[in-house]
């Protein structure tokens, strides 16, 4: 007997399950990194209004990008440096 339905793809993309979480963070800071880069290049022949568009677009990725950061930050909190007086 034939099946009805065909099983569904399989995931194109797999994250490998022993990622670490701070591994995962970098990863997704150089994504939105890249993506951010992406929508700039887009834009540059774009009319005004659309690359007003592709500009928000942007904006939003790097806000996206500065949290991702800042949690990479901070799982290694800076200690105090020693005044030398």
């Amino acid at each position: 007997m034939t099946k009805a339905l065909p099983d569904p793809p399989a995931d194109c993309f797999v994250v490998n399950e022993n990622l670490s979480f701070e591994d995962a963070q970098l990863y997704l800071s150089h994504l939105i990194h890249s993506a951010s880069a992406t929508v700039l290049d887009c834009g540059d022949h774009l009319p005004p209004h659309d690359r007003a568009r592709i500009h928000a677009v942007w904006h939003l990725l790097e806000m996206a990008k500065t949290v991702i950061d800042r949690s990479i930050e901070s799982l290694h909190p800076r200690t105090a440096q020693p005044t030398h007086e």
